[in-house]
C-alpha cells in the first residue's frame, strides 16, 4: 500500500507543534512494522474505496452482514457457522493481508500459519511412546472484541482505529436479528446473541489470525513448560498436543485446564486423550504410530470408494447421486487426492492414476 511521508509533512506545516509530533510519531512507528497508516474511520473507507456512511453503516449493523448457516458434524451435532457477504468480506479480507500476515505468530502455532499444515503440526510428535492431546472449547466464540481491540492496540493503531478494527472482525447478534432467524436456527445461535460482547466470527477470514496472535501467550507458557522438560508441544487452531517417551513428563489435566483459564479460554473436557505406541496415536487427522505419518485407512478407502463409482457408473451419474447440483466434483476429489499426496504420496499416485482414467466430461 502506497503511503507518502513527505506529503503528510507538507500537510502538516501549518498545524501545531504537538500535533504534528504526535502525528509523525503514530506514522512512523506503524511504518516501522510494515503496516498501513490508518488514521480515522473516515480515513479508512477512502483506503478501502468506500463511502464513509457505507462503512459506519457495516460497522453499526454488523450481524445483517453475515449469513448464518449449520453444517454437520464429523460425531454428530451441528456446528453454527456465519460467513460474511462480499462487502463486508472484502474489507476482512483487506484486514487480514495488510495488517495481520504481517505478525509472527507462536514458532509452536502451525494452524492457518503460511507454510504449515496439519502435517507440519503432526511431525514433531511422530515416534514418540506417548501423545496427549487437548482440545480448546468454542474457540472463536471465547475470544471477545475486547481481545481483539488489544491487538490493534499493541500494533500502534489508536483506540479509536482499533476499536473499529475489531468491531468489523467480530460479531453480537442483536435482538432484531436473533428474533429474524428460524426457530431452528435459535437454538444453535442464541448462544451468540446472549454473549455480553462480541466474538470472532466462525466463518470470518480474520479470525484464525486474530485467535492466533491473541494465543500468543498460551503458546509460550506451553512452549517454555515444554522445553524445560524435553517434551514436544503444537497447537493447530483449538488442537494442543503435547508428547513425550516418558508418560509422566506430559502435563496433566488441571495443570493445562489452568493455564488456559488463565487466558481466557476452555478446555473442551470431552476432546482431551492419552495414547501410547499400541493404540492409535492421532494427531489433526494424521496417524503418527509409526516411523512415517499415514492418514486413516477409512479416509482412504472413502476417496478409492468414489472413485470405483466413478468407474462404475460415470463421474457425472455418481456425483449427481450423492451431491446433486454441486458444481466443484471434480475438484473436490482431486483436492483430497492432493491432501493424501502431501502425506502419502504413493498412494496418491495409485489414486491419482485412477482419477486421470475417468470421463470427468463437463464436471
Amino acid at each position: 500500500m502506497d503511503f507518502s511521508r513527505d506529503s503528510l509533512l507538507k500537510e502538516l506545516e501549518n498545524t501545531n507543534v504537538e500535533y504534528k509530533k504526535v502525528i509523525i510519531e503514530y506514522t512512523d512507528n506503524l511504518l516501522k512494522k510494515d503496516l498501513p497508516v490508518i488514521y480515522s474511520l473516515n480515513h479508512f473507507a477512502g483506503i478501502l474505496g468506500l463511502d464513509l456512511s457505507e462503512l459506519k453503516t457495516i460497522i453499526h449493523n454488523i450481524d445483517g452482514y453475515y449469513a448464518y448457516y449449520l453444517i454437520k458434524k464429523k460425531h454428530g451435532g451441528k456446528r453454527r457457522i456465519v460467513t460474511p457477504y462480499r462487502n463486508l468480506k472484502m474489507i476482512q479480507t483487506w484486514i487480514l493481508h495488510e495488517i495481520l500476515n504481517k505478525i509472527p505468530v507462536h514458532s509452536q502455532c502451525k494452524g492457518f500459519v503460511k507454510g504449515s499444515n496439519t502435517l507440519q503440526n503432526a511431525k514433531p510428535h511422530i515416534s514418540k511412546q506417548y501423545i496427549r492431546n487437548f482440545d480448546l472449547k468454542d474457540f472463536f466464540e471465547s475470544i471477545t472484541i475486547d481481545r481483539v481491540y488489544g491487538v490493534f492496540l499493541s500494533l500502534g493503531y489508536s483506540t479509536a482505529v482499533s476499536f473499529d478494527l475489531a468491531s468489523l472482525c467480530t460479531l453480537k447478534i442483536s435482538d432484531y436479528k436473533f428474533e429474524n432467524l428460524s426457530r431452528y436456527k435459535k437454538n444453535y445461535f442464541r448462544y451468540l446473541h446472549v454473549k455480553p460482547q462480541a466474538v470472532l466470527a466462525q466463518g470470518a477470514p480474520t479470525s484464525p489470525a486474530l485467535a492466533n496472535l491473541i494465543c500468543r501467550h498460551l503458546d509460550e507458557r506451553f512452549w517454555k513448560f515444554s522445553l524445560s522438560r524435553g517434551i514436544q508441544y503444537t497447537r493447530y487452531a483449538d488442537d494442543l498436543t503435547f508428547s513425550s517417551n516418558q508418560l509422566e513428563l506430559l502435563p496433566n489435566t488441571s495443570f493445562v485446564n489452568k493455564i488456559v483459564n488463565e487466558e481466557g479460554l476452555q478446555l473442551n473436557y470431552q476432546k482431551i486423550g492419552t495414547y501410547g505406541k499400541s493404540s492409535r496415536q492421532m494427531v489433526t487427522g494424521i496417524l503418527i504410530n509409526g516411523e512415517s505419518p499415514k492418514l486413516p485407512q477409512k479416509f482412504k478407502r472413502q476417496i478409492y470408494r468414489h472413485l470405483h463409482f466413478c468407474k462404475k457408473f460415470g463421474t457425472y451419474s455418481h456425483f449427481n447421486h450423492i451431491m446433486p447440483n454441486y458444481a466443484h466434483a471434480r475438484q473436490w476429489l482431486y483436492g483430497k487426492i492432493m491432501y493424501v499426496n502431501s502425506i502419502e504420496p504413493d498412494e496418491a499416485k495409485k489414486m491419482l492414476s485412477i482419477a486421470n482414467s475417468l470421463d470427468w466430461g463437463l464436471l
